[in-house]
């Protein structure tokens, strides 16, 4: 997953403006030795960690070790290894061997008979060269002594021909600092742990969060769910959230039924400062793993919206457990971490989790069923961002290459409204008796996560499964290139188009895509931020239209030019932190008169095109309607 996707961007910030450790002793025969992977967080130079890996004995005239250039979950080509410094291979005397880098996610080592150590430097992806090319909830982040979060595809490579070896990994760390993971704990104490890795693929997917303890562990009927918080203000406690997790996950495994067997689940959340964010240019979100994610947000947010947040986010990361987890293709399952081959079905792993992860929240009853047709209402919208006309299957097996790329993140928007329509075809042509959640649920029995199907053959088994309609509906909207009318579905469930309440998602603006004012040149030319439109909120503290806002909460934003945007970006985000009881000023001017206005921030709404449930919808679209939300 893109992360995104469940990937949030500041939308109003861009419309603006613009480790060496003893080797761990092992008894293992040379066929099935370990590999010893060492990091230290204690001796950090220059905010970087020293690693340490030293493989078994390797027969072959020559190794080439590897830096993930992509990872599961990313679909795109991140080049971990560019964040790798003073890589070198040693002999047990510590004389180097000749070391060739291949490109800058490999290296080829000669005469690796000889090789007993390599090591090298890993910058974070924070504040390391180009890491805001690096989604932060995949990157790293060293703060020395503080935090640590540890995406370990970022810092641990793999041997050619190795990558089904177990892993031993070591940590030294800070006494303050505790680890927060699902990657199994071998030995523990104050400053070093030592963790077991099946195999190359359960050292990157399992990520590890090092802080100080704020954490909570709770059972949910057979599943153990933890969850830890760094907060770098000590404003968010892991406490306060566990109740939200608690209610979400239990109406998910409630929604899955026996197609999730999870036995345990870790949620790492990484709250960043105010810097970060800016150095991120707004991205937050989450990157699934099979048993944890890893999610990254903003401290500044309230506690009301960072709820939200990770009910939203958590939600469709834990649905991945159903896929690719327990169903994937054989490009998932043997993934090619340095020469990928992506698979056809970013329509399932990414559009079904998401379709599920909003589903769910009205089949559970968590949210209404307004709440639900508006959260469909926008992915409409924000589809029409991308190409209507491409292949879905053509995009997906593209993706890493434009113009595939470009359209990744309709694999959220379209890719969860494919799945929309399916619910609806499958349960119209079984009477309400099956949907999407029923293939998938089969799909999972029938496969699970040691066994993937094959790439070219999954939309005939499904179609094998349900309906000939249904092969028509991929034949023609997801391998082909007819986009969908969404209205045909709407209507067998009796809901049509029509003006409704639309919830916005800052007192900031006063349409869905649209602030309350835009940047204009005045008569001398210098720019002002002038009043275009009002929401509720704003019209109850008196704002008008053809007003100059000055400044927030007592501040008065810089001159607008470029060079103050990220100030500017600052002072907006801080509206991520108001809760809707919470009064707010803003400073104007009017007619040539300063002057400052308070009010309540509420839960601001607009009027926009959304859908209704047809008053003289028939028995039958009803009776489909709640098959299709309510079973």
């Amino acid at each position: 997953m893109k992360p995104i996707i469940t990937q949030f961007t500041l939308i109003f910030l861009s419309s603006t403006l613009l480790l060496s450790c003893a080797a761990l002793k092992t008894n293992a025969t040379a066929e099935n030795a370990s590999i010893q992977a060492e990091i230290d967080l204690i001796s950090i130079a220059d905010d970087k960690v020293k690693i340490t890996i030293m493989p078994p004995a390797i027969k072959a005239a020559s190794t080439v070790f590897y830096i993930p250039q992509i990872v599961p979950g990313t679909y795109e080509y991140s080049n971990f290894g560019r964040f790798i410094e003073n890589f070198e291979a040693l002999d047990k005397k510590g004389n180097p061997l000749e070391v060739n880098a291949l490109d800058q996610n490999s290296w080829e080592i000669l005469n690796p008979k000889k090789l007993a150590q390599i090591r090298y430097l890993a910058n974070d992806t924070f504040d390391g060269p180009d890491g805001q090319e690096i989604y932060p909830m995949g990157g790293t982040d060293f703060q020395e002594d503080e935090v640590y979060l540890l995406n370990l595809h970022s810092m641990i490579g793999y041997f050619e021909g190795m990558k089904a070896r177990s892993y031993k990994l070591s940590v030294r760390s800070p006494k303050e600092l505790k680890p927060f993971t699902s990657l199994p704990l071998i030995s523990s104490s104050d400053s070093l742990d030592i963790f077991n890795a099946e195999r190359y693929f359960h050292i990157i997917d399992n990520p590890i969060l090092y802080s100080k303890p704020n954490a909570v562990s709770f059972d949910l009927d057979d599943i153990k769910v933890g969850l830890a918080v760094y907060s770098p203000s000590d404003t968010h406690q892991a406490t306060a959230y566990q109740p939200a997790i608690e209610e979400m996950m239990k109406a998910q495994k409630a929604f899955l039924g026996d197609a999730n067997d999870t036995p345990s689940y870790d949620v790492l959340l990484h709250l960043m400062d105010m810097e970060a964010l800016q150095y991120f240019g707004g991205m937050m979100g989450a990157l699934e793993h099979h048993t944890s994610t890893t999610v990254v947000f903003v401290d500044a947010m309230s506690s009301g919206e960072l709820t939200q947040s990770l009910v939203d986010v958590v939600s469709h990361e834990f649905f991945h457990t159903l896929t690719p987890l327990n169903v994937h293709s054989e490009e998932i399952h043997n993934f090619e971490y340095n020469r990928p081959l992506m698979s056809q079905h970013l329509w399932m792993y990414e559009g079904t989790t998401e379709y599920f992860a909003n589903l769910f929240q009205i089949n559970q009853g968590l949210i209404d069923a307004p709440d639900f047709y508006n959260r469909m209402m926008e992915k409409i919208n924000l589809a029409q961002r991308y190409d209507d006309s491409m292949s879905f299957t053509e995009m997906s097996a593209g993706i890493v290459e434009e113009p595939y790329q470009a359209n990744y993140g309709n694999v959220y928007q379209k890719g969860a409204l494919i799945n929309m329509c399916l619910d609806i075809l499958i349960r119209e042509q079984s009477g309400g008796d099956k949907g999407i959640l029923w293939v998938m649920q089969n799909l999972a029995r029938r496969y699970g996560k040691d066994k993937p199907f094959k790439d070219e053959e999954l939309i005939a088994e499904i179609v094998a499964l349900t309906y000939p309609v249904v092969g028509a509906f991929f034949e023609t909207h997801v391998q082909g290139t007819t986009p969908i009318d969404y209205n045909v579905y709407f209507e067998k469930v009796g809901l049509i188009s029509g003006q409704v309440e639309v919830p916005l998602r800052s007192i900031l603006f006063a349409g869905n895509n649209q602030l309350f004012f835009a940047s204009e040149p005045n008569e001398a030319g210098v720019l002002q931020f002038a009043v275009k439109a009002l929401n509720p909120s704003l019209e109850a503290m008196g704002i008008q239209v053809g007003d100059l806002v000055l400044g927030i909460e007592g501040e008065l934003f810089p001159e607008i030019n470029q060079e103050n945007g990220a100030k500017i970006n600052e002072m907006l985000t801080q509206t991520l932190g108001w809760e809707a009881d919470q009064e707010v000023s803003f400073t104007l001017s009017r007619n040539g008169e300063t002057l400052v206005v308070r009010g309540k921030v509420g839960n601001p709404t607009t009027i926009g095109e959304g859908l209704l449930e047809a008053p003289d919808a028939s028995d039958a679209a009803v009776a489909l309607r709640n098959a299709w939300l309510f079973e």
